[in-house]
């Protein structure tokens, strides 16, 4: 498709290539709606193929690029948690060395004004004097004081001896305090050891006691064991005897003597009991034989007597076979004969219709050519 205008943009090539998009989908939906051959009734089966096709494909790509996004995805988080990660002990081993700096170079007592904000300046101040021959008093200088403490360390001295008895009467009492409760442990301790061998007494004679308890029903137990024992010989005795009374029975049987007469039902002389029966004397055996001679005989007779009925039936069909085929042969002519004049009539019925269709079409003004049966079926809408 070729477009002629001096200037195409781009959605001019795009409306082009859609145009003509439309114009191939619609030659061959043409093709496949008029050609009868490949016109399908119902559903198109390979455009529906097709498109599940294309659907499988494209939710395999969906899959596939979901994949990718979920495994691009992990692979961020994971650089984004250890980039977290490595900025959160970047942070902490710079806020160490921040605490560090400061503890070590910018304490309160490293400023250039410390001593005038310094809590402890009057305990560390030395009093204004200290005796009567104090070096630092001047001649001017005053030499008594109200509140100065100038016994201070005989005053001390008293103070840690009076300190040290004090220590020494809580020693003392500390000490007592500690006898008496060493004393009372003791007794507590008397009273526990007391009461545990009182406990282990108890103990004792309860295991005593459970032995006892343990000891007959063992012997309660042996004594039902062997009574069991004792009833169970009896009953294997009795039923050894059982079973050789039942033997001695069996082999003394009308059954394994094979007593022919007890094999003979009492409600029918002709019937025998079956499952008491040993087989035919050699009388029985003689007439069972002569039996099966006549028998085979007989069957010999039958079989023969068949095989000639079979032979003349053969024969019969073949008679019926021939002239019947011969009759078909003269249905087949007479047919044929038919057939051909029927094609001659037909031909001649045709070249009279033709010739009267002409002579109408002549005759009427409003005739329909074939123009006008081409001008449909032009769209597949």
């Amino acid at each position: 498709m070729t477009l002629k205008m001096a200037l195409c943009t781009k959605d001019d090539l795009s409306e082009a290539i859609k145009l003509q998009k439309r114009e191939q989908y619609e030659e061959e939906r043409k093709k496949r709606i008029f050609n009868a051959k490949q016109r399908l009734f119902g559903l198109d089966l390979d455009t529906l193929e097709r498109q599940i096709r294309e659907k499988k494909k494209q939710a395999s790509e969906q899959l596939e690029c979901d994949k990718r996004y979920e495994e691009q995805e992990q692979l961020q988080k994971r650089l984004i948690t250890a980039k977290e990660k490595e900025l959160e002990k970047e942070k902490r081993i710079m806020d160490s060395d921040l605490n560090f700096y400061r503890c070590r170079y910018q304490r309160k007592d490293q400023r250039r004004e410390f001593d005038l904000n310094d809590p402890n300046y009057l305990k560390k101040s030395t009093p204004v004097r200290i005796s009567d021959a104090d070096i630092t008093l001047g001649i001017s200088s005053a030499q008594i004081f109200y509140g100065e403490d100038l016994n201070k360390s005989d005053r001390q001295v008293r103070q840690r001896e009076q300190q040290r008895a004090w220590l020494d009467q809580q020693v003392m009492e500390r000490k007592q305090a500690e006898e008496a409760r060493r004393q009372a442990d003791n007794v507590y301790m008397e009273s526990v050891w007391c009461r545990d061998k009182h406990l282990e007494e108890m103990a004792k004679s309860d295991h005593r006691m459970r032995h006892q308890i343990i000891h007959k029903i063992r012997q309660f137990n042996i004594n039902l064991a062997k009574q069991k024992q004792e009833n169970r010989q009896r009953q294997k005795q009795e039923t050894y005897e059982d079973d050789m009374a039942e033997i001695y029975n069996m082999l003394s049987s009308d059954m394994l003597t094979e007593n022919p007469d007890v094999a003979q039902s009492r409600t029918n002389p002709n019937k025998k009991i079956a499952f008491m029966y040993r087989g035919m004397t050699p009388d029985e055996l003689r007439d069972f034989r002569k039996g099966q001679v006549q028998q085979l005989t007989d069957t010999l007779q039958r079989k023969t007597e068949a095989q000639l009925m079979d032979k003349q039936w053969e024969q019969y069909a073949i008679n019926m076979d021939r002239s019947l085929m011969h009759k078909q042969i003269d249905m087949d002519r007479k047919y044929k004969q038919q057939l051909d004049d029927l094609v001659r009539d037909n031909a001649k019925l045709a070249i009279e219709q033709e010739k009267q269709r002409k002579d109408s079409l002549e005759q009427l003004s409003n005739a329909v050519y074939d123009d006008f049966y081409d001008q449909f079926n032009k769209t597949s809408r």
